[in-house]
């Protein structure tokens, strides 16, 4: 005599309780080899039922075997720092954002992406670095396709090349992985470090043959050389632009709003309230965008990074 279906159902769920992954597909399996050979009515019902918790359950698990290497986007926009192991990406994020990481002399210090965020003239971009990308990361070597899955996902990319001459030779066969073999096309830049090193800038002229368009700036994280250029080229890697609001009399404010580019007034003033769309009389503008400054505009001006806009309403 079969358990009533109503039993066997709360059986599963009571051998469920504290299981997950490849465990709970264990129990779910083993429930279902109990089942009397009924597949239609209810046990047919609780058949499918078990069924879709197995594939639940699988790919819940290979969602968190992904997850494993994601980085959930913070601040107004993400850019990974890509390279080979060793090339100081490391280094780099903890001088850039203040986050405290391990840093080594050594390869593969960085086993997971670590993320932290760097402040820009009042806005916060998400800085990402991930583990050194190792040759044939495209067929997932060294966990290659969640690190490329990163990259897709990202905003832009900096390729992190280290100046010696084994480092460069690593980093541009990353470089290759990632736009060649893996097809990856993001906004990118690179960044030289370890400039400190004796001779690091005669490889300078290599990596400019090898790697233009990209703009490229030399740094050293030990001496802080360059590490202003560093954070100007992440936010011309991001496209956006920072917006002041400014009261009728008043100050701007110190924290701006962060528009997409081309941008203009509208998108200003739909970041803020829908509904001061209605009460729009016009707007007066200082700054990159301004033929001078209080420069009145209507809706349609696009607005420039660094711009400061003050609005004007009805009542």
């Amino acid at each position: 005599m079969p358990i009533p279906h109503q039993e066997m159902r709360r059986m599963i769920k009571r051998r469920m309780i504290g299981t997950e992954g490849n465990e709970r597909m264990q129990v779910l399996r083993s429930c279902l080899a109990q089942f009397p050979d009924f597949y239609n009515g209810p046990y047919g019902e609780l058949r499918q039922w078990v069924n879709n918790l197995i594939e639940q359950t699988r790919v819940q698990k290979g969602i968190k075997h992904q997850d494993q290497f994601s980085i959930p986007k913070e601040g107004a926009a993400q850019v990974v720092l890509v390279g080979p192991p060793n090339a100081g990406k490391s280094s780099l994020l903890k001088a850039l954002t203040g986050r405290q990481v391990a840093v080594g002399d050594y390869p593969f210090t960085t086993l997971r992406p670590i993320a932290g965020i760097v402040k820009l003239g009042g806005a916060g971009v998400q800085l990402v670095d991930l583990p050194g990308l190792l040759d044939g990361a495209v067929d997932g070597k060294g966990g290659g396709r969640a690190l490329l899955a990163c990259i897709r996902s990202s905003d832009a990319l900096i390729y992190v090349v280290p100046a010696t001459e084994q480092g460069a030779l690593e980093a541009l066969a990353v470089v290759e992985e990632v736009e060649e073999e893996a097809e990856i096309a993001l906004p990118t830049g690179v960044v030289l470090t370890k400039i400190d090193l004796d001779g690091a800038l005669e490889l300078l002229p290599y990596v400019e043959e090898n790697l233009a368009p990209y703009p490229i700036i030399p740094c050293s994280t030990t001496t802080l050389a360059g590490m202003n250029e560093v954070r100007q080229l992440i936010w011309n890697l991001t496209g956006l632009i920072r917006v002041y609001p400014k009261r009728r009399g008043g100050n701007k404010d110190e924290e701006p709003l962060v528009l997409k580019p081309q941008s203009t007034v509208e998108d200003f003033i739909l970041s803020i309230h829908r509904d001061w769309l209605t009460r729009f009389k016009q707007a007066r503008i200082s700054g990159p965008s301004a033929k001078f400054p209080g420069m009145a505009v209507g809706l349609y001006h696009v607005l420039q990074d660094g711009d400061v806009v003050e609005l004007l309403m009805t009542r």
